[in-house]
């Protein structure tokens, strides 16, 4: 009798440790979940991902006089990633081609790679028309501007060329843009601009430098 009450004493004092053991678990369990989806899933990750930017363009033609077309640019930069992103550099670059009857179907093609088929018409090689390009401060200490975007915020620039008349059919926008997340240090960046005038964003290769180079943005047929 004496044994057998110090083990049913023994029962009660044996589920209440089992459940102070579990109840610990728990909440030790459920402290690594919300460290996980508020730490980690919402400030940790993010903050380790990759800048995003997606960049459109858009060219419309204002108007003709003195024999000159107005063509109005619109440009925007948006991040729509989860982290800012701080631009080395801008350029943006417009080219005019003539649209001319194929006297032959023109064809280029690289077996089971690329290949365009054009019957009734051919373009001509591109003519630069319209450049604008500079370098930020953070690709060159020597130079003031600064262009940066937070996540879900973007940057809007409108630009108008002229362009004479009858001599263009087709315009086509290349981008040139290269963006980083880091700002700790200055990433040496630099403009290289053709005999013809295009002009290129030339940065240092690096892992920390995410490239955008688009060609075309956009297009307008001006004819």
């Amino acid at each position: 009798m004496l044994f057998g009450g110090k083990g049913r004493l023994r029962g009660p004092h044996a589920v209440a440790t089992v459940r102070d053991v579990v109840e610990v678990v728990a909440i030790l369990a459920a402290g690594i979940w919300a460290f996980y989806v508020f730490a980690y899933e919402n400030r940790i990750k993010p903050a380790m991902a990759d800048p995003d930017i997606n960049v459109t363009a858009s060219m419309q033609r204002l108007g003709a006089r003195n024999g000159l077309i107005g063509v109005g640019l619109h440009l925007e930069l948006r991040n729509v990633g989860t982290v800012r992103a701080h631009f080395l550099g801008l350029a943006v670059n417009v080219y005019g081609q003539r649209i001319v009857p194929a006297t032959s179907r023109v064809s280029s093609q690289q077996p089971g790679l690329r290949y365009t088929f054009a019957r009734y018409y051919r373009a001509q090689p591109a003519v630069l028309l319209y450049s604008w390009a500079y370098v930020t401060n953070l690709g060159n200490r020597s130079t003031g501007q600064d262009t940066m975007l937070d996540p879900g915020t973007a940057i809007n620039n409108d630009h108008t060329f002229y362009v004479p008349t009858g001599r263009y059919d087709l315009l086509t926008l290349g981008i040139d843009t290269p963006y980083t997340k880091f700002e700790d240090q200055v990433i040496p960046t630099h403009l290289s601009v053709t005999p013809q005038g295009a002009a290129t964003v030339v940065t240092a290769l690096s892992s920390k430098v995410n490239q955008y180079n688009i060609k075309p943005v956009a297009s307008l047929d001006i004819r």
